[in-house]
Order: structure tokens, then C-alpha cells, then sequence
């Protein structure tokens, strides 16, 4: 049975029932983005709310939103901020991403989304895990669109993807006049090809880089960098 809570070192994410518990991956997804000049942040799918609990810790933002259309991930996640040294500047809703940008203009400094993998594995026969690993509900064009039309001028969104969904969500994004301004290349170790892009993206990237990152050296210890980054999180690093 898995454990119920992830106690961290500032917060704790109650995921008891979630339908995708905290992972290795996301945890490196929160510990990369980075939030400077980030004063609004928005999390779409922010799930129990870790992303959106990560930022909260690194950033000066005075507002973070959460957006996840799971009921109980979204109760949870209100619980979490809740219980967090940032409860006044957090705030959790359930809805449905695109209902809600039918009903607002509001702009965010900072998107970040660690959307939903798989446009043709096989289901899940539970309905929920299904909705939060498949993208039928969350498609690459239409989360392009989203944060073209909820971005600042000068914002970024990261966005966290498998190489060959991030090849075409990339392209999406660029008819969105989004593009790549610093890519991530995450590997499990440097004899395993890499499992994930992370890439943040911009209407004005002033330049491009990419870095490699492996989680775990051969000996299956984490690796310095992955310690470094999330040295300000786990509680035994």
C-alpha cells in the first residue's frame, strides 16, 4: 500500500486516494522551473498540489492558483496549501482547465503543467488514473493555446513531457509564437536514454541552452546535481 502523505521539508502532500502519487519525476520537474520575476504563478493540473507547494517555497509570487479537474485531488490540494507556511497566497480549484479559461483573461507570470503523457497507451480501467495519464482530456493543442492566451508578455510555462509527446507538443506551441528557451534532458543514468523533456518556453526566448541531467549515478545513488536540486526539499538530502 502506498503511504498516504509525503512529508517534505517545509510542506506535506496528503495524497491518500489520488489517482498519481508524488514522483521522483515531478519533484524534479518543481525542483528545475525556475520562478524569478514570477509574482503570478499558475499550476494547470496541479493534482494534490505539489508543483504549485514547490514554487510557493522558492518564489516570491503572491499568488498561486491550482487548477485540477479531479475532485479529490483538488479537495486534497486544498488541504495541503492549507496546512502549508503559504496558505494566504494559495488557492486550489476544481474545474476543468479550458471551462475556466472560457471565463477569464487573467494573465500569470509563470505556467507550469506536468499534463497528462500518453496520446495512444492502453487505458487504465480506472477511470481517474486514466484522465491523469492520457490527454484525451488535455490535449497538446489545446494546452498550447492555454497558455498562449493566459501568459504575460514576458512570462514562461515548463512543461514536462516524454521526447517523442514533447516533439509535438513543441510544434503546437510554435504556432502559438511559444518557444524553447532552456530544455532539460532527464535521464534515469547515463547509460539509460532520456525518459523526459522538461523545456520552458517563451514568447521572447533571448537564447537557448540545454543541460543533461541523470537522476541516479551507475551505482544507483542519486546523482550531485539531482541532490543539489532537491536538497532544499527532501528531507534526507
Amino acid at each position: 500500500m502506498s503511504n498516504p502523505y509525503f512529508q517534505f521539508k517545509k510542506f506535506i502532500i496528503h495524497q491518500e486516494g489520488a489517482p498519481l502519487k508524488v514522483t521522483t519525476d515531478a519533484c524534479l520537474l518543481g525542483a528545475l522551473i525556475e520562478t524569478e520575476n514570477a509574482k503570478s504563478i499558475l499550476d494547470i493540473g496541479t493534482g494534490t498540489g505539489l508543483l504549485a507547494l514547490m514554487l510557493a517555497q522558492k518564489s516570491n509570487a503572491s499568488c498561486i492558483l491550482g487548477i485540477e479537474v479531479d475532485k479529490h485531488s483538488a479537495e486534497s490540494a486544498v488541504r495541503n496549501f492549507s496546512l502549508s507556511p503559504w496558505e494566504e497566497k494559495m488557492k486550489a480549484l476544481h474545474a476543468d482547465i479550458f471551462s475556466w479559461s472560457e471565463h477569464t483573461d487573467s494573465k500569470f507570470d509563470l505556467i507550469v503543467c506536468n499534463p497528462p503523457f500518453f496520446t495512444s497507451h492502453k487505458k487504465n480501467d480506472d477511470e481517474r488514473k486514466s484522465i491523469a495519464r492520457h490527454n484525451d482530456s488535455l490535449s497538446h493543442e489545446n494546452l498550447s493555446i492555454t497558455l498562449s492566451k493566459h501568459l504575460t508578455e514576458n512570462g514562461k510555462a515548463f512543461i514536462m513531457l516524454p521526447p517523442s509527446e514533447m516533439i509535438a507538443f513543441e510544434n503546437y506551441c510554435s504556432v502559438q509564437y511559444l518557444f524553447p528557451e532552456k530544455k532539460f534532458v532527464i535521464s534515469s543514468n547515463e547509460e539509460k536514454a532520456p525518459h523526459l523533456f522538461i523545456i520552458s518556453f517563451s514568447f521572447h526566448p533571448e537564447s537557448f541552452s540545454e543541460e543533461k541531467i541523470f537522476i541516479h549515478e551507475k551505482d544507483g545513488k542519486y546523482s550531485a546535481r539531482f541532490m543539489e536540486l532537491l536538497a532544499p526539499y527532501y528531507l534526507h538530502l
